[in-house]
């Protein structure tokens, strides 16, 4: 089996933030050290007036399970203000871990087709 290099060095993701759209856009390697950046970027747009706000991961690298922790966390805080996330370009494992986590119905939009970036590396 192929094993994917894992990183040793500092993270690198960077958020754009649309506050008209209610839309963050991650792009890098979400990992427990880069996890508090998604988590201010969502707390920035759940102070918006937004009621469905969209996360665009099609270049985010998921790298552990403190990322898959950071989305759920996401998901559940816009839950309790009676919002909604969605998903927006995740990978087939991403999709496929979220499913796992009983999230995949809640978070992925599937009119979007997956990413074909095999991202996911647990």
């Amino acid at each position: 089996s192929r094993r994917r290099p894992r990183h040793s060095g500092p993270s690198a993701f960077t958020v754009h933030l649309d506050l008209q759209t209610g839309r963050v856009t991650a792009i890098g390697r979400l990992d427990g050290r880069s996890a508090p950046l998604l988590h201010d970027a969502v707390s920035v747009l759940l102070g918006t007036e937004q009621p469905t706000l969209t996360v665009d991961v099609s270049g985010m690298e998921v790298a552990d399970h403190a990322a898959l922790r950071a989305i759920g966390d996401a998901y559940r805080r816009a839950l309790r203000q009676g919002r909604r996330i969605i998903v927006r370009g995740a990978s087939g494992q991403l999709r496929g871990a979220l499913t796992q986590l009983h999230l995949g119905h809640h978070l992925i939009d599937d009119a979007v087709p997956p990413t074909t970036d095999d991202t996911l590396t647990l």
